[in-house]
C-alpha cells in the first residue's frame, strides 16, 4: 500500500480545489454550470491546480479561477477559437452579448451556459479547420469508460486528461512530468472491486500512425517528438525512485492527486465516475502502475508501429500494455488489453 505521510508537497503545486469551491459548484453561485455539465456528455469538468476546467472535444471551453478577494470566480475562454479564418462563420458565432468575465452570481453563470451553444460553435469551426483529432479522441475514451452503459461495464475509469505534475512540486528532478489521461483499473471480474484495491494508469492516446513515431527534434539525441519511444522514456524516469525510496515521489504524488480528484467528482456528483464506483472507498493503491497505449485509426499495412515497438528503451517499471478492440470504440476492457512485450511479439 502506498504511503504518503513524508511526501510534502506545497498544495499550490497540487491538483483539487477547495471545500469553498466545491460548495459553490454545487449549491453557490456556480450551480447552474456544474447543472449543465451534469447534463451534456459532450462537457468534461477536470480538476486542476486549484481552479477547474471544462472540456469540448478536447478543448478548454471554460476555466474557472477563484479570485483573490473571494467574491467570485474569473472565466477563461481561449479567444484562438474566434479565429480570423472563415470570419463570417466565427462572427454569426458570438454571442450578441458576452458573459460577464467574473461570474459573482448564478445569473451571471446561467449566462455563461446559455452561451454556451455560440462558444462551442467556434470551436467547431476553429477544430474543423485545425483538427485536434488525439484530443478529441481521449474525451471520447472519457465519455465511454466513465459514462452510460459502458462506462459501468468496462475495467478502467479516467480520473484527468492532459495530466501534468508541476515543475516546482520536485524541482531538483528538473522535469515537466505531462500524460494524456491518468485513471485507475479497477477490473469488473475479481477481489478488488470487494476491497477497494486499484491501480493507477497512465495512458497516452495516440491517432493515427504519424504520432507513433519519435523523431529526433533538432538531431540531439535527448530531444524526441512525443512518440512511443518518448512515452516509455519519459514514463520510466517518472517512475525511477531515489537511492534508498521504494517509489518515485512524482508517482506517489501523482497516488495522492488521483484520490483527491476522485473524491472531489464523487462529491460534485459528476457522471464522469461510473455509479459502480460512486459507493468505492479506495482503501488500497498498487505500488506498481500500468501504463496503457491507447492506439486509433492505426492502419495495419504501415511499418511504422513495428518499426518504433522495435526501438522501445527498458521498460521494466509498470505493466506496460495496448488496448485492442474487438469493435469500433472506446470502452477498456481486460480481455481487449494486452502486454505490450507480447504485442510487440
Amino acid at each position: 500500500m502506498i504511503q504518503d505521510d513524508d511526501l510534502a508537497v506545497d498544495e499550490e503545486y497540487q491538483r483539487g480545489i477547495s471545500t469553498g469551491f466545491q460548495e459553490q459548484l454545487k449549491a453557490g453561485v456556480l450551480a447552474p454550470i456544474l447543472t449543465r455539465v451534469k447534463n451534456d456528455d459532450t462537457l468534461s469538468l477536470e480538476i486542476r491546480n486549484g481552479y477547474v476546467d471544462i472540456y469540448y472535444r478536447g478543448g478548454r471551453l471554460l476555466g474557472l479561477h477563484p479570485t483573490s478577494t473571494e467574491a467570485g470566480f474569473r472565466t477563461e475562454f481561449d479567444e484562438r477559437y474566434w479565429g480570423s479564418e472563415a470570419k463570417k462563420e466565427y462572427q454569426a458565432a458570438r454571442p450578441a452579448s458576452a458573459p460577464a468575465r467574473t461570474i459573482k452570481t448564478a445569473d451571471q453563470a446561467r449566462e455563461w451556459v446559455d452561451a454556451f451553444a455560440h462558444y462551442k460553435q467556434a470551436m467547431d469551426i476553429r477544430f474543423s479547420l485545425h483538427p485536434k483529432l488525439e484530443r478529441e479522441y481521449q474525451q471520447a475514451v472519457v465519455r465511454d469508460n466513465n459514462r452510460h452503459a459502458t462506462g459501468d461495464s468496462s475495467d478502467y475509469v479516467v480520473i484527468d486528461v492532459e495530466y501534468a505534475e508541476s515543475p516546482r512540486a520536485f524541482p531538483e528532478q528538473d522535469a515537466d512530468y505531462r500524460f494524456d489521461m491518468v485513471g485507475f483499473r479497477w477490473p469488473a471480474a475479481g477481489k478488488s472491486r470487494a476491497t477497494g484495491l486499484v491501480t493507477p494508469v497512465i495512458m497516452e492516446m495516440k491517432a493515427g500512425d504519424g504520432a507513433l513515431a519519435s523523431p529526433r527534434v533538432g538531431g540531439d539525441p535527448e530531444k524526441l517528438s512525443p512518440g512511443l519511444v518518448k512515452h516509455v522514456r519519459d514514463i520510466e524516469r517518472f517512475l525511477t525512485a531515489e537511492p534508498g525510496e521504494r517509489l518515485s515521489k512524482p508517482y506517489r504524488l501523482m497516488c495522492q492527486e488521483l484520490v483527491r480528484m476522485f473524491e472531489t467528482k464523487v462529491n460534485l456528483g459528476l457522471p464522469s465516475i461510473p455509479k459502480r464506483m460512486q459507493e468505492l472507498e479506495i482503501t488500497e493503491l498498487s505500488d506498481r502502475p500500468e501504463v496503457l497505449f491507447v492506439l486509433a485509426n492505426h492502419q495495419p499495412a504501415s511499418t511504422i508501429l513495428a518499426r518504433e515497438l522495435a526501438k522501445l528503451p527498458a521498460h521494466d517499471r509498470a505493466d506496460y500494455r495496448i488496448a485492442t478492440v474487438t469493435y469500433a470504440g472506446y470502452a477498456l476492457y481486460a480481455d481487449n488489453v494486452r502486454p505490450l512485450d507480447g504485442f510487440s511479439a
